[in-house]
Order: structure tokens, then sequence, then C-alpha cells
């Protein structure tokens, strides 16, 4: 998972630096820069899935942990 989070990041870097690139032209193609902004934006929201998915893991794996030290009758 997190080599697939590494190289989601790493191609976000890559789009931005095109958008930036093809900008920067005397004469900017609007079209590429509009289908460049829209894989960047793609590539953000699944980054952002997959690093809301490792927070859901580690918090639920913290309190899986942290129940095991409660007794299973307590309370009663």
């Amino acid at each position: 998972m997190k080599q697939l989070l590494k190289a989601l990041k790493a191609r976000h870097t890559i789009v931005a630096a095109k958008i930036d690139e093809e900008q920067r032209r005397p004469q900017p193609d609007g079209i590429r820069v509009r289908a460049l902004k829209k894989i960047k934006l793609h590539l953000k929201e699944q980054i952002m899935l997959l690093e809301q998915g490792e927070t859901t893991k580690v918090s639920a794996a913290r309190a899986k942990a942290s129940s095991f030290g409660t007794p299973l009758l307590a309370g009663r």
C-alpha cells in the first residue's frame, strides 16, 4: 500500500511539473492544461483516499489494541 501511495505522489509531482511547463510556453495549449489538471485532481483524490484508509486502519488497530486491556465482564 505504501508503494502505491509513493507512486501516486510521484506521478502527481510529474503531472504538476508538466502543467507548469505547459503554462510557461508562449502559447500554452489550454486543452492540454485542462486534461493534465484533471489527471492531477484524480491522482490527488486517490492519494487522499489511500491516506484516509491508512489512518482508519491505524485508528482501528489502536482501538483494538487498547481494548485488550479491559476485562470482558467489566461493569457487571
